[in-house]
């Protein structure tokens, strides 16, 4: 999968401006989900809507530093789900642009590809926590010029909720994730994440109906 210039990827809402200097802090920041269809087995879903929220992430690493960056959501979850069934699992698509400072750092270093999981990213629906599984971003090249970005995937956990209310859909507030970077400067690393301050990790509701 090939890097691409910020010009090239159409849902990035506005400008992104460049942060601070973690050349490898972006590589799994969450930014959640660009869902083309409904989830598989969704039929309690009702009347799904996508939506676009942003929010942004603080990521450190001991080898390249720490970096604000913001993230782009997108996802489709249901306006209703009816009390006592579950809330199907759905795929997420998982976009992040990394700032040209930052890009030019890695060309800088020979860095030719960028890679990143993380096994412990969560979102909550009320107070139930749900794992998303098999976050991923795989080996991505370096591009020759403009912005570097970031694609992945990963699936949110089905969460059966029971009692008839109105329940808050939130990103996690921490995350860690493992990095790998390839070419003539390479590494691993592990990566910590956390919700920027003033930032937010709601990103839609649900409500449970009987």
């Amino acid at each position: 999968m090939c890097g691409r210039s910020v010009g090239s990827v159409s849902h990035y809402p506005g400008r992104v401006r460049p942060l601070l200097p973690a050349v490898v802090a972006a590589l799994v920041a969450p930014v959640l989900p660009v869902l083309a269809a409904a989830p598989a087995g969704a039929a309690n879903d009702q009347d799904p809507r996508t939506i676009d929220k942003r929010t942004v992430y603080t990521c450190s690493s001991e080898v390249l530093g720490t970096g604000d960056f913001e993230t782009f959501v997108r996802v489709q979850l249901p306006r209703t789900v009816t009390a006592g069934k579950k809330m199907a699992a759905r795929p997420l698509d998982l976009s992040i642009v990394v700032p040209e400072d930052m890009t030019q750092a890695m060309r800088d270093y020979g860095v030719e590809e960028v890679s990143g999981r993380s096994d412990d990213a969560t979102y909550k629906v009320g107070k139930k926590k749900r794992k998303i599984r098999r976050l991923e971003i795989p080996a991505t090249e370096v591009p020759a010029e403009g912005l570097l970005v970031l694609e992945g995937t990963g699936t949110a956990q089905a969460v059966r909720l029971n009692k008839v209310d109105t329940y808050p859909v939130k990103l996690p507030t921490r995350f860690s994730a493992a990095v790998s970077v390839t070419g003539a400067f390479s590494f691993d690393d592990d990566l910590t994440c956390r919700i920027a301050k003033g930032a937010k990790t709601k990103i839609g509701s649900v409500r449970v109906v009987p």
